[in-house]
């Protein structure tokens, strides 16, 4: 964004103006609504801003995306002279499709070149923000999934397992139906990584889900020996597993391999720091 644009008083009307017109749905996603910005997007006339809503339409659905996730017509009460009011056509508009009829702008008039760059910004800090949001919550399910560990091994012992490799691999042969080192070589994940570090959210909520009630299970019951409570172990895996496969639900051993957790904790430690950075540098945040 070039600092001519940015100190260019049309660039920061325009810009102020799309601020103050979006609106936030019950999900918490961002849209506007076409009659309240065709102006701005330098379309006065509203017969000539519906064939650019068309455009943007037919672009998303060229990206074999649903467009009615990002356009939707409605009707909308507008002014029509003297306090009269009627009916018009009108759309709910994605950040998405905003910045794809903002493209068709023209780029030299400051307005346009305002909008597009807010578009454009918009969806990258929500993109890094959706990022965020799904790391965090695999890196909680994650952590949570440790001490969901630390129980069933501390149950097992209790219970008199003194093979603690077995008794966990039992989970895995009932749940994923392999045996845990088969189950890395479908996947593709080297001996040496801890299968659930590459684990995405639902693989994770299944072995967590196992593992808890495995626990609950032995202790309640009071599961005594090891071949006991390696049996029970795998028999909960398996009921687990045929749960999912009841309702429709892709299995642990096809669920698609996610990157290593660490690489997630990195990201948001980065994300993190910058936070931090950029509000010891802007004192009015938090203020």
């Amino acid at each position: 964004m070039g600092q001519e644009l940015e100190n260019n008083p049309d660039y920061r009307h325009t810009v102020d103006q799309l601020e103050t017109l979006k609106r936030t749905s019950a999900d918490g996603s961002e849209y506007w609504m076409a009659r309240d910005i065709h102006a701005i997007l330098q379309y006065p006339v509203w017969d000539k801003f519906e064939p650019v809503i068309g455009r943007a339409s037919e672009a998303i659905r060229g990206n074999g995306i649903d467009p009615s996730h990002h356009i939707a017509q409605t009707r909308s009460l507008m002014e029509v002279g003297k306090g009269a009011r009627r009916e018009a056509v009108d759309y709910f508009l994605s950040r998405t499709a905003c910045r794809l009829i903002a493209m068709n702008g023209d780029p030299t008039k400051p307005a346009i070149a305002a909008a597009q760059a807010y578009f454009l910004v918009q969806t990258h800090r929500m993109e890094i923000e959706e990022q965020r949001s799904a790391d965090q919550q695999r890196l909680d399910m994650r952590n949570k999934v440790t001490e969901s560990f630390k129980r069933i091994a501390g149950v097992a012992q209790d219970a008199g397992v003194v093979r603690q490799a077995i008794f966990h691999d039992a989970r895995y042969r009932g749940l994923y139906g392999l045996p845990m080192r088969e189950v890395k070589k479908r996947k593709g994940i080297k001996d040496k990584e801890n299968l659930l570090d590459r684990a995405g959210s639902m693989e994770l909520s299944a072995n967590d889900f196992q593992m808890n009630l495995a626990a609950e299970v032995i202790a309640t019951k009071g599961i005594k020996g090891e071949a006991a409570a390696i049996a029970l172990n795998q028999r909960i895996g398996h009921e687990v597993r045929e749960t999912m496969r009841k309702e429709g639900a892709t299995l642990p051993e096809n669920l698609p391999v996610e990157p290593p957790i660490s690489e997630v904790r990195k990201r948001l430690a980065k994300v993190s720091k910058a936070a931090v950075e950029k509000k010891s540098s802007d004192p009015s945040i938090g203020s």
